[in-house]
Parts: structure tokens; C-alpha cells; sequence
């Protein structure tokens, strides 16, 4: 019969496994929505008086379009970018200037393909990279909403409970191995 200290093992284990499963499938999950809802603008070189352009096929006018884009410069370089993003029809939905890194959500009230072009205003070329599209944990009215996350929450939980209890039962096993070598050994006839 196995003895507390390994029946806690065991469990503590089971729980840490448990957890990184968790957290694992629904990482997976969220990243895949995350990339199948958005379009990524990874170290993309923008030139002086140049622009680029991204697409995102927009299904769902319900959920807001957010916009992050970020970008390194020199302290005392003259950078100006320029966002503009044009629904199916050419109008314009959405446009700003930013000399930083810069975050926008908006709402749009078509579905089809949206254009974000990105100009650079300045006079020295930049990297650029980006997020053109939903996020998951960006909901109605632009309310971050968190529910996409629980599981991962309860997986790094689920973890962090299987780490104490292996804790708990490496030091009952040591504890009750103390116990057992202090006993008189049994009396023989």
C-alpha cells in the first residue's frame, strides 16, 4: 500500500501535468483564433515618402478592428507615420499620424476586405511590425473582455497547485521516513 507521501506525490503531479495540458490546448486555441482573425505586419522596411499596405477580410461588425503598430527610431530622427484604413468601397474609416508606437480600436459598419496603408512621412526609412485585426480579449463597445484567457488562467492555476502540492508531499514523505527510523525495531522471539 503506498504510504500519504507518495499518494500526495502522485496527486501533485497529476495536477501539474493536468495543468500544463490545460494551459497548452487553450494557448493553442487562442493563438489560432488570434491568427486566423487578424493580419500580422512583422519587420516590414518602409522608406521615406513610401507606404504599405495590409488587407483583413472583416466578417463581423459586431466586434471593434484594433490597430497596434509599433516601430524603433533613432532619439533625435524626424519620424512621422500615417495610418489610413479604407473599407471595401475606398471611404475612409479610420486615419492618425504618430511619431511612437501607436494603438487605436475602431468599429466599421461593412464586411469585405479593409486596407490598411501605412505611410512614412519622415526622412529616414523604419521597421515596422503590427497587429491589423480582432483580438480576442477586445470585445463589444471596445470592454476587454478576459474569457478567451480562462483556460490558460486555470492551467497556470492547476499548475501552480500541482508544484505546492509535490512540495507538501516530498516534505510528509521525508517527514514519515524520520518517523519510521525513530521507531524501536519490532521485538522477535
Amino acid at each position: 500500500m503506498l504510504k500519504r507521501g507518495y499518494i500526495i506525490l502522485i496527486a501533485g503531479g497529476a495536477l501539474l501535468v493536468a495543468g500544463v495540458v490545460v494551459a497548452a490546448l487553450w494557448a493553442g486555441s487562442f493563438a489560432g483564433r488570434f491568427l486566423e482573425e487578424s493580419t500580422i505586419i512583422g519587420q516590414t522596411l518602409i522608406r521615406p515618402s513610401e507606404s504599405v499596405n495590409a488587407t483583413l477580410e472583416v466578417n463581423d461588425i459586431s466586434r471593434p478592428i484594433s490597430l497596434g503598430l509599433h516601430f524603433e527610431r533613432e532619439p533625435a530622427a524626424d519620424v512621422t507615420l500615417r495610418e489610413t484604413v479604407r473599407d471595401p468601397s475606398g471611404r475612409v474609416v479610420n486615419t492618425n499620424e504618430f511619431l511612437k508606437d501607436f494603438f487605436t480600436t475602431f468599429k466599421v459598419n461593412s464586411v469585405g476586405k479593409f486596407t490598411l496603408t501605412v505611410s512614412n512621412q519622415g526622412s529616414i526609412p523604419v521597421n515596422v511590425d503590427g497587429i491589423f485585426g480582432y483580438l480576442p480579449f477586445v470585445g463589444q463597445n471596445n470592454q476587454v473582455n478576459l474569457s478567451p484567457l480562462n483556460g490558460i488562467i486555470i492551467g497556470v492555476i492547476l499548475f501552480i497547485i500541482g508544484i505546492i502540492t509535490i512540495i507538501v508531499g516530498i516534505v510528509i514523505t521525508i517527514i514519515d521516513r524520520r518517523r519510521e527510523n525513530r521507531r524501536p525495531p519490532p521485538l522477535t522471539r
